[in-house]
Parts: structure tokens; C-alpha cells; sequence
């Protein structure tokens, strides 16, 4: 099965972490059982804001550059590249350049839909209904 990505609708996360989130793969939407994949589209100059899971999160840089932080640490990092941000770790991940960050999130085991990761679950659940 090829799963289109620019078709899927997702969820405008508002100032001062405004990105997009859509949810290409979980249980509740597509009844995989082992991970959530999650892309997540981040303009120049915004963040996703410090934050945890309660399970593992594995980012592929797709497109852009930024700066990762993770337990008082910070590093730079360009496409092509691989993040991770353990469980129950507060992470964050900032857009420094200038296009568009693309981020490809697995989250192992899946992650439970709750705040915004709830409304994309969502809006992915009423886009697979119409199909």
C-alpha cells in the first residue's frame, strides 16, 4: 500500500509552536499495531516547544535544518539525518534555516492520541472514511 502524504490532511498547530502535524499511521487510524508515524512540517523560526512522550520518538530529517535540544544539550542538524528523543525526555526541535523542516516521527510502541496529536488523529480517521 503506498500511503500519499501531501494528501492527507492534518492539523495547524498555533504560535509559538506552529507547525503541521499529520498522522500517517496508528492504531486508530490505520490499526497498525507497533508504532504512530507522524509527519510533522515545521516553518523557518518555529519550534515544536520542549516537550515528552511517553514512549520513544525517531525523527528522519526529510527536508530543512535546525537545532535538536535534549537534556540541556543542543546540537545542529540538516536533512538526512536522524533524531531521537527518548522516553520521557524533554526534547525540542527548532527550524534555524530557511525553508520548510520536514520531520518523519515513529513513535514505538504507538504513541495515545491526546491534545493536538487527538485532532490530527482525527482529521487522518475522517480523510480514510471518505476514501
Amino acid at each position: 500500500m503506498i500511503y500519499r502524504v501531501w494528501e492527507i490532511p492534518g492539523i495547524k498547530v498555533p504560535p509559538p509552536n506552529e507547525r503541521i502535524l499529520k498522522i500517517v499511521m496508528s492504531p486508530e487510524v490505520t490499526g497498525t499495531k507497533q508504532l504512530t508515524l507522524l509527519v510533522s512540517i515545521i516553518s523557518p523560526g518555529y519550534t515544536t516547544g520542549s516537550h515528552k512522550h511517553d514512549v520513544d520518538e525517531f525523527m528522519y530529517v526529510a527536508t530543512g535544518r535546525g537545532t535538536f535540544f535534549e537534556e540541556g544539550q543542543s546540537q545542529n542538524f540538516e536533512m538526512d539525518s536522524i533524531l531521537f528523543g527518548k522516553a520521557n525526555t524533554e526534547h525540542e526541535v527548532r527550524n534555524t534555516g530557511v525553508e520548510t523542516l520536514k520531520l518523519i516521527c515513529a513513535y514505538a510502541p504507538p504513541l495515545k492520541p491526546k491534545g493536538f496529536i487527538e485532532q490530527a488523529t482525527q482529521a487522518a480517521k475522517n480523510y480514510w472514511s471518505i476514501k
